[in-house]
């Protein structure tokens, strides 16, 4: 259902969403209900000792398994079915050392796509509080002209009506692009948990 007018400018003057207002002492764009987390660590999920290396990348058979389900266009249930079979068909030195290695590679791909995430939902922000802004200016114009004006007047204030109109509309589309661009990171961090259980499993 539509939010009404005065409910809208009540947020849009208040500089607050249905996303959430930003923590105290955490990053002030970050609007989102979920903590601000800039960078997912391997360790967070993984069940055991990570190796410092050799690079994943090096791997070409790593690098095309993380390739081939780190990204979130591919569906989770097939990013799990390849890493399964993939440890299936591991000797039992490769076991010890190899999925360990392709969940840091993951995790480093799923941290990109996170950042980048990040990046969009901390623009939406700074939208937010612009239109904010404007939304203000604007309703100080509207209230400078009273409402029962006639003739040029008139034409004025209804003018500043449909600035004001246009300003909300923006509003609620930015809103509804956050809200959706929220649950990234939390679908991205639910897919780790699945993945390292996948590469994890007996």
């Amino acid at each position: 259902m539509r939010r009404s007018v005065p409910v809208i400018l009540a947020l849009l003057l208040a500089g607050v969403g249905p996303a959430g207002a930003a923590v105290p002492g955490q990053n002030p764009d970050w609007p989102c209900q979920q903590r601000f987390v800039p960078t997912l660590t391997a360790g967070t999920f993984w069940n055991g000792a990570l190796p410092n290396g050799p690079d994943w990348r090096a791997n070409p058979r790593l690098a095309a398994l993380v390739a081939g389900t780190a990204p979130r266009e591919i569906p989770r249930d097939e990013a799990r079915a390849k890493l399964a079979a993939f440890v299936k068909r591991l000797k039992p030195a490769e076991r010890r050392t190899l999925p360990p290695l392709l969940f840091i590679g993951i995790v480093d791909e799923t941290n990109r796509q996170r950042g980048a995430i990040i990046d969009s939902i901390e623009d939406l922000t700074r939208r937010q509080r612009d239109l904010g802004d404007l939304v203000a200016k604007i309703s100080a114009e509207l209230q400078a002209i009273a409402p029962d004006v006639q003739g040029e007047a008139a034409g004025r204030r209804a003018e500043i009506v449909q600035r004001r109109d246009f300003v909300i509309r923006s509003f609620e589309e930015t809103q509804r692009t956050m809200r959706y661009a929220c649950e990234v990171p939390v679908e991205l961090e639910a897919r780790l948990g699945d993945d390292a259980k996948a590469l994890q499993a007996p």
